[in-house]
């Protein structure tokens, strides 16, 4: 099956049409059709080996594609080579000239395109204020940090002012709160500079807090795309369902009345009856506990059972809770002090919404 965005054309800028890649007998990617809107920032995110740095890499122009075509702003360019296509790149590793100072690994760009001395220590000194590197010219690579490197990375790529910003992994290297200090900067300079991004990961919340759209692959085929939310609310499969986010998934079967009943008696009462499936989902943090006698009257969308174990990760608790047939299911909760705390053992009831129920076709 084929997935495609589908934006005006006008809007357009890249084109995957039928986009293939085989390795022998191994196919690192299916047919594939994909469009990008000019200034949208898109990720491909999944499992290692789920075809997203392929699909990277026949944009840049870095493997030669089995089949189909790629168009960049109405061009097929399919044979021609990577540095005619004027797509810029940032790496994971960087890609610094460790003898070159952060100047000239800014301004090599520049210089190989012929530009004059005095344009290219201007745009220079522009991009490095950009990426909060002023003052930081003359130093070679090994005197920085990582995410003063990864900035050093981002800034050569930005400073000739690509159409289309290809970026591989490039936090993949870093701390976490490294990470996240980074994400906001990408996030800052794609506003600011409108440039088209498509950027590989396989961090799910680094792909749904920097996307507009989010390709999910899986085993060298888009599994779905669409915005963040539409991928955490709106699962279009199985894979989907638990790849985004953690899931507590049921087994059911229609009971009449626009209801679905798993196997141990839980009974589940979407909002939306349009669609019926084989399976539902519902979210941990959706699960709320509720006392006895506030527990729905009709025993719909609610489970009971003794909680197994308790993890305290700061501002949420997550709470492992085994129903009376031993499936277990997870709860998250913001965080109570200690005394207040759910506690391993503890009997408790859980309730949802009708809107939480998230059915999956198929």
């Amino acid at each position: 099956m084929t997935i495609s965005a589908t934006p005006p054309p006008e809007a357009e800028i890249i084109r995957l049409e039928g986009l293939s890649k085989a390795y022998g007998d191994f196919t690192a990617l299916h047919r594939t059709e994909i469009s990008v809107r000019r200034g949208e920032f898109l990720t491909l995110l999944g499992p290692s080996g789920s075809g997203k740095s392929t699909i990277l890499n026949l944009i840049s122009g870095a493997v030669a594609a089995s089949s189909g075509r790629i168009l960049l702003d109405g061009r097929d360019v399919t044979e021609q080579p990577a540095r005619e296509r004027g797509i810029g790149m940032v790496f994971q590793n960087y890609a610094l000239m460790p003898h070159m100072s952060v100047f000239d690994n800014v301004a090599y760009p520049l210089k190989i395109r012929g530009l004059p001395k005095s344009e290219i220590a201007s745009k220079v000194r522009d991009v490095l204020a950009r990426v909060g590197l002023t003052g930081f010219e003359a130093r070679k690579p090994r005197q920085l940090s990582g995410g003063q490197q990864q900035r050093v990375g981002i800034a050569r790529c930005i400073v000739y002012s690509p159409k289309i910003i290809l970026m591989d992994e490039p936090l993949g290297a870093l701390d976490k709160n490294m990470r996240d200090q980074m994400q906001e900067e990408i996030k800052r300079l794609h506003t600011e500079l409108g440039t088209t991004i498509i950027y590989v990961t396989h961090d799910q919340e680094e792909a749904l807090n920097l996307s507009d759209t989010v390709c999910l692959m899986e085993g060298g085929r888009v599994s779905q795309i669409g915005t963040p939310e539409q991928l955490y609310f709106e699962p279009a499969n199985l894979f989907a369902a638990q790849f985004i986010g953690e899931s507590n998934l049921f087994d059911v079967m229609p009971v009449g009345a626009g209801l679905l009943r798993a196997a141990d008696g839980t009974t589940f009462r979407p909002a939306a009856t349009s669609k019926s499936g084989a399976k539902v989902l519902v979210r941990p943090e959706k699960l709320r506990i509720v006392a006895q006698e506030r527990a729905p009257p009709d025993g719909v969308n609610m489970l009971s059972g003794a909680v197994d174990h308790v993890s305290f990760v700061g501002g949420m608790t997550r709470l492992t809770i085994r129903a009376a047939n031993g499936a277990s299911f997870v709860a998250k909760n913001i965080s109570e002090r200690a005394a207040l705390r759910v506690k391993a053992g503890d009997r408790l009831h859980v309730a949802w919404d009708d809107g939480d129920v998230i059915v999956l076709n198929g």
